[in-house]
């Protein structure tokens, strides 16, 4: 059985709380993501629940695309719960009537902890529900401004029906929230500036407003697009929805950044073509993001780059990855990988600390892959993270003998000078 943690340790109250407070009902669900390869599932989710024999914790576990489910009886939780802590589990988020609780772990075993206001929009019952229950959900179906917000972004009829062909956006766009709010700008209490560069139809930002209204925190939204035939109908949206906050421009992504001089918290990017997500990316760290989230899509540039160093015979990764190679098809997959890793790690090396995680099913799009970038916090261990991430950046980009456009986008501030603490960034607190 696992040790269990020092009074001291910022860990302890989080699971002294979910142990005392099971039976009583005081939190409403508890999930829990494993490192990488340190447990036979990739999240799971506790819930206490009503049995007939009693209150009981109702456990979810999801690996690939399988989900199973068991119970813990409550006088077996603590014990469970140090087990499944015990296994490598580097975020715990835990979902409580007044409040929400946030911890991760850091790859030298210490808690970051951060406790802030609850972000799920429900009721919430007064006693612990059934086994059986719905699950609770970022915008509840219930609220009627979810449902303005549902019928005017087409997913829903005009009486209030999940159309049969958006239930896809639906469950992304609900999972896009739940992908969102374990980030740490959320709990400061202030407004959020949120910058969408390519927002096309902008369905899933325009869901964020609303679930930031409706948790009390404002946030004023700027959408980037391009394509003013595309601009038009999204604003008339916002209005008719009586988003006032909400804006919307007609411009290329760079040139909103090189004139824009506000403060930014969150640069969001979903699904941007190609070296479209780069552009996103660049303009996040040069408007001094607090935080940055990327849906990446269509990844062509590196693909072209490799294929090209293979036909010249200049592929550094030639003989040891030749069984790979020798396929187009998963020549293009690894491609992929290579760009995702290479943005991630250059994330890294400017100073934030990156979760890659699965957006929706493989099911729905083979890219399905979100970079979720927060800021860490300035100092020795931010230094070395991004040197560390610096020369991971530069052995991936050897091997491969690629230059993304990532880094000429980035312009002065790569390579990252010294990385002290992240050079040229603007101040990114709330408006």
């Amino acid at each position: 059985m696992p040790q269990r943690p020092d009074t001291g340790d910022p860990i302890a109250p989080i699971l002294e709380f979910l142990t005392k407070e099971a039976e009583s009902g005081g939190w409403r669900r508890c999930s829990i993501t494993p490192a990488r390869g340190s447990a036979p599932w990739d999240r799971l989710v506790a819930h206490p629940v009503r049995l007939g024999r009693g209150p009981a914790i109702k456990l979810v576990t999801r690996s690939g695309k399988k989900e199973t489910t068991a119970t813990v009886a409550i006088a077996d939780w603590p014990d469970r719960l140090m087990q499944l802590i015990g296994t490598g589990a580097v975020n715990l988020n835990v979902i409580a009537p007044d409040f929400e609780w946030h911890a991760r772990r850091t790859r030298d075993g210490k808690w970051l902890v951060s406790k802030g206001r609850p972000s799920l929009e429900r009721e919430q019952p007064q006693q612990l529900p059934p086994h059986d229950r719905l699950r609770g959900r970022a915008l509840s179906e219930t609220n009627p401004q979810v449902q303005a917000l549902f019928i005017e972004t087409g997913l829903y009829s005009k009486n209030g029906v999940l159309l049969g062909d958006a239930a896809g956006k639906h469950r992304q766009v609900q999972h896009y929230l739940e992908l969102l709010r374990p980030m740490q700008l959320w709990q400061r209490g202030q407004a959020v500036r949120v910058v969408d560069a390519g927002c096309g139809k902008s369905y899933l930002s325009l869901a964020l407003y609303l679930w930031g209204e409706l948790r009390r925190t404002p946030i004023e939204l700027i959408g980037i697009e391009a394509n003013p035939e595309i601009v038009g109908p999204v604003e008339a949206s916002a209005r008719r929805l009586g988003y006032e906050r909400a804006t919307f421009r007609a411009q290329p992504i760079r040139e909103f950044t090189e004139a824009w001089r506000e403060p930014v918290d969150l640069l969001v990017s979903l699904h941007a073509c190609d070296t479209a997500t780069d552009e996103a990316l660049a303009a996040g760290v040069r408007l001094g993001a607090e935080a940055i989230v990327l849906v990446p899509c269509c990844h062509q540039e590196l693909a072209d780059q490799v294929e090209a160093n293979q036909k010249a015979g200049t592929l550094p990764a030639a003989d040891t990855w030749a069984a790979v190679l020798a396929s187009g098809l998963q020549r293009h997959r690894l491609a992929d990988i290579v760009t995702d890793s290479l943005r991630a790690a250059a994330l890294e090396a400017l100073g934030y600390h990156v979760d890659v995680v699965e957006f929706v099913s493989p099911e729905a799009t083979a890219r399905n892959l979100m970079l979720r970038a927060e800021r860490r916090t300035p100092g020795d261990a931010q230094l070395q993270a991004a040197a560390r991430a610096y020369d991971r950046y530069r052995a991936l980009a050897a091997e491969w003998g690629v230059r993304p456009a990532l880094e000429g986008l980035l312009g002065e501030m790569w390579p990252p000078r010294a990385l002290d603490p992240v050079p040229g960034m603007q101040r990114a607190t709330a408006p």
